[in-house]
This record gives structure tokens, sequence and C-alpha cells, in this order.
């Protein structure tokens, strides 16, 4: 029987603007890739953090919090996308609750506020901050790793077109600091 939720976490960015891999940097001694598991972990009944093949032994897991994986096959690299499709097709679970690791500034509140927004007339629930969506901080029903993978059958690995092929409610957030993301090592300071 599926789970009623599973966390994602999206490990695999190449981190060129920070310079080395984003998801081991660390904020109070604690890696980036930990604060996006510590948030999920206790709203779901499973996390998958989702890598490349060359960052997969950097995960400590010792506490083992939590399932890593690499994309599958075909759609191995092919970003975002491609994590959630692979962490869909791997565990079982009515909604995913998905997170990038280089936000170690999430609080476990945006997760509920989204979690309050689900219903049987959407399949993803997306936040908007400040006028900008929040695709990567998001919630999906499992009936749209469908469509997931025929996009990416197709090459076409854009979350903008997924959300013009599913019904998506976006929610309104006006705290930033959560949604802070770190693509560069002078954003942390």
């Amino acid at each position: 029987m599926a789970s009623r939720f599973a966390g994602i976490v999206l490990a695999g960015g190449e981190s060129r603007r920070f310079g080395s891999p984003k998801a081991f940097a660390k904020r109070d001694e604690i890696p980036f890739y930990q604060y996006s598991i510590d948030v999920l972990a206790p709203l779901c009944q499973l996390v998958i953090v989702v890598t490349r093949p060359e960052l997969y032994q950097m995960f400590d897991e010792g506490e083992k919090k939590f399932k890593l994986m690499i994309d599958k096959e075909p759609y191995k690299g092919q970003g975002p996308l491609s994590g959630i499709y692979s962490a869909m097709d791997e565990v079982s679970a009515q909604w995913y609750i998905v997170l990038p690791t280089d936000v170690p500034f999430i609080e476990q509140w945006v997760c509920r506020q989204l979690m309050e927004q689900i219903d049987s007339e959407v399949d993803a629930v997306v936040p908007i901050v400040l006028g900008k969506e929040q695709p990567l901080i998001a919630i999906y029903h499992q009936s749209v790793k469908e469509t997931i993978e025929k996009q990416l059958s197709r090459g076409r690995r854009s979350l903008k077109s997924l959300f013009e092929q599913i019904k998506v409610k976006y929610v309104q957030i006006d705290k930033e600091q959560p949604f802070r993301n770190i693509n560069r090592p002078e954003d942390f300071l």
C-alpha cells in the first residue's frame, strides 16, 4: 500500500556557481541537505534523496533517515524533473513533498501550509513568494508521474511546461527567508 506522503530531496545539481556541491556546504556545521531531510522526516513516511553517481558516496547515511538513490535511466542527469520522476518511480505514495538541497533556511511550517492546500481537484501545490513560483519547494500528486515521464521522453525538462499540463494550486507566501536559495558562497553571508 502506498504511503500518504513521501519526501523528495533533490541533490543532483552541478553547483557550478557555488564552486563545490551545495548539498554538502554547511550552515551551523550542518550540511545543507540535512536541513531539507529534517523538515521532511516528521511529515513523510519516507524521505528519498536523489543525487548524481559522483556524489552518492559523500552522503552520510549514518542515521539512515533517508533512502539515497540516483536518477533512473533513461532520464539520468536531466534536471529536477528527472529526480522527481525517479523518486516517484522508486517509492509509492499519494503525494510527494519536494525540496531542493540549497535552501538551508527552509522551515517545516512551509510544507505544512502547502499540505493544508491539498484537495482532490489539484495535481500540485506550488508556493509563490514575492511573485515568483517555487516549483522545487512544492507538493506533487502521484498522478503527475506519467505526465513527467512523457515530457522527459520528449527531452522536455521544464517544470513550466509540466504546469501547463496539470492542475496547479498556487499558494501565496509572504515570508522570503525559508525560500532563500544559495547559489554562490556569497549568497550565504
